[in-house]
This record gives structure tokens, sequence and C-alpha cells, in this order.
């Protein structure tokens, strides 16, 4: 009866160690109290004449404003996937976020990576963007991989048009009506795409939590079991 009892015991206190260690594996900043906005949020520039917003309700960890650019972090408009870091500046031009996509996918040591960026423009000014595709990500030339379409026109690379850093911000001048900005890159490891900068136990997090856990169920037993040997057995 003793070695039931301890077996149970065992058994509870190595489900409670592994659930607390996936709990501490998958704690980021999406756990932090997210703000809600809908279309009718404006987020403008007045020094610039402009302003900004969001053709469908979303949510975003934090939304600042300084030297005339907002910033957001988890940016998650409805029916779009999640951007970590999303920058604008809008001149003479009012723009609405329509939809914001990212795509990464490996296959046979090739790296697939595709952005895209939809959104409206009421007035010919210029609109300053970064979308997170920047320093580490992109080591080749980045014109080359990106394309602007306004009202499905696509527009030139140029003072005229579009032109993007080696930063990764992107200026669009002069485009009205719906605008797309693309970025596609097919590239080797270790080419185009860089692997993640993040730390190691970042990018291995789930595998070093199933290895932890299973660690310490085994401790767990094998410490039950020298207990039991060491103990009588009770009647």
């Amino acid at each position: 009866m003793a070695k039931i009892k301890n077996a149970k015991v065992s058994a509870r206190i190595a489900i409670v160690i592994v659930f607390c260690i996936f709990s501490l594996c998958f704690t980021d900043a999406h756990a932090q109290t997210a703000v809600a906005f809908n279309p009718g949020k404006q987020f403008p520039v007045p020094e610039y004449n402009g302003s900004i917003s969001f053709a469908l309700n979303g949510t975003y960890s934090t939304a600042t404003f300084e030297d005339n650019t907002w910033t957001f972090t988890d940016l998650n408009i409805t029916h779009s996937q999640l951007i970590k870091n999303f920058q604008i500046s809008t001149q003479n031009s009012n723009v609405t976020i329509r939809s914001y996509a990212a795509f990464n996918n490996s296959f046979q040591g090739l790296q697939f990576q595709s952005v895209r960026l939809g959104y409206v423009v009421n007035g010919q000014g210029k609109q300053i963007l970064n979308l997170g595709v920047g320093p580490g990500q992109i080591i080749t030339n980045p014109s080359e991989q990106w394309s602007v379409f306004a009202n499905n026109k696509s527009l030139a690379e140029g003072s005229k048009g579009w032109s993007i850093s080696q930063s990764g911000v992107m200026t669009v001048n002069g485009a009205t009506g719906n605008v797309t900005i693309t970025f596609v890159n097919f590239s080797n490891f270790g080419g185009g795409i860089q692997k993640s900068n993040l730390p190691f136990y970042q990018q291995h997090s789930v595998a070093i939590a199933v290895v932890i856990g299973v660690t310490l169920v085994v401790v767990v037993a094998v410490v039950v079991k020298v207990r039991n040997r060491e103990k009588p057995e009770s009647v």
C-alpha cells in the first residue's frame, strides 16, 4: 500500500513540475495586457498633416509616438497575422491599414519568406514604414525583393515611386487609393535570410522543456524507489 501511495504522489509531483516548466517556457510578450482599438481610432501625425487608422478592430501591446513616427508592438489586426514591431509615419495623407501577412517556410535547405501589407491612402503625400524586415534578416540588396502596387499598378523604384534603405525603412511617394507592399525572398540558410539570432534556449524552448520535464520525472521516480527500499513495508 505504501508503494502505491508513493507512486501516486510521485506522479502528481511530476505532472505539476512539467506543467510549471511549460508555463514558464511559453510566457512572453503576449502575456502583456493587450490594448484594443476599433476603426474609429486615429493615431495623428499633426506636424506632418497626417493620420493613421485601421480598417478593422485589433489589439496592440504598446503604441508610442516619437519623432513623428508611431511604433506598435504586438499589433494584431482582425483577420491578419501578428506583427511584432511596426513603425509608420505619414505626410500630407491619411492612411488606413487594411491587412498584414507574413510567412516563413523552409524546404530542403531553402528558406522562403514573404511579407505583405495593404493600406488605403487619402491624399497625395508620403508614407514611411518599417515592417520589421531589416538588419539581421536581409543582407542582400533589398530593392530586388520588394514591390509596391497602387490600385493594382506597379510603382517604379525611385524618388517618385518608392525606395527602401538597408535598415528596412520603406518610403512610398505620391501613391493614392489601395496600396500593397510586398517582400519575397528565397535563400539558402545563412544567405539572404539569416538564421534566428535569438539565444539558444529561446530557439529550442520546447525541446528543453521536454528534456527537463522527463529528467525530473525520472529523478522523482528514483528517489521514491530508493526510499521504498530503505523503509519496511507497512501492512
